[in-house]
């Protein structure tokens, strides 16, 4: 029995256990700021991404031994099949992560980063909005500008997906960056996150990809910005939003994907 056939295995007999046991984790290791999850969300949250890990899994295991690849391969494809689900939620996100993503890769390359350092960041951009499966996603659709109360809710994503990846081994080294994506780099608005220089590179960059590809997509209460304008966006804010340092490499971006 193969490697991905014996966690298909483990994952199909003990899913209920694992899913009492992550959740009694994430209440434990989690913020404050998850305490307006309820159990629920964390619940079906957890549920489809274990459920979308098998099937996938099972996929690639029946595949030839010729195009098997290794475990986290499969997870990580598992990841990216999952978010395009998850944007195509909402006519206003199809195809959101996916162009992030690109961006965020562009960056790191003429950033200079390593190809180990690019490979990361691009992970943690493909699942930088997996805590969208909660009450998020439909915030993100209503035909108006948010409430304060809203935002704040909507933003919890950023805790739930962190404390998603967080028993993955091989994953959990990009806590810190999926929870700090939507920080501010000047630290504005009195949260005690970390801020400038402190926050992580890969959460600044996918922080500024992430700003601008939304800008490029139209939203109900909104009509879709051109470059310029989004660009234009991104200067103004540049040090207090995002790392002045960085926006200049926005500038190189293409427009919308």
């Amino acid at each position: 029995m193969s490697q991905a056939q014996n966690l298909i295995r483990t994952l199909e007999d003990n899913s209920l256990s694992i899913l009492s046991e992550a959740l009694v984790d994430v209440r434990a290791n989690g913020g404050p700021s998850l305490s307006q999850v309820s159990d629920e969300d964390l619940q079906i949250a957890l549920y489809t991404v274990m459920l979308k890990i098998i099937d996938t899994l099972r996929e690639k295991a029946s595949a030839p031994s010729e195009v098997k690849t290794d475990t986290k391969a499969i997870f990580v494809a598992a990841i990216r099949d999952m978010m395009d689900y998850v944007d195509g939620q909402s006519t206003y996100t199809v195809g959101h992560t996916r162009a992030v993503t690109q961006h965020v890769v562009q960056m790191a390359s003429r950033a200079g980063l390593s190809d180990a350092e690019i490979d990361d960041i691009e992970t943690a951009a493909w699942i930088h909005n997996i805590g969208m499966i909660n009450q998020s996603q439909k915030l993100a659709a209503l035909p108006r500008t948010l409430t304060q109360d809203e935002l704040k809710q909507a933003r919890n994503h950023t805790v739930m997906g962190a404390e998603m990846i967080r028993p993955i081994q091989f994953l959990s080294h990009l806590v810190p960056t999926i929870r700090y994506h939507h920080s501010r780099y000047d630290g504005g608005g009195g949260t005690g996150e970390p801020s400038g220089e402190n926050l992580p590179f890969g959460a600044r960059l996918i922080c500024l990809a992430d700003a601008y590809q939304a800008m490029l997509e139209p939203r109900a209460y909104r009509p879709a910005l051109t470059r310029d304008e989004a660009l234009l966006n991104i200067d103004k804010s540049a040090g207090t939003l995002f790392d002045p340092n960085l926006v200049p490499l926005a500038h190189e971006l293409s427009g919308a994907l």
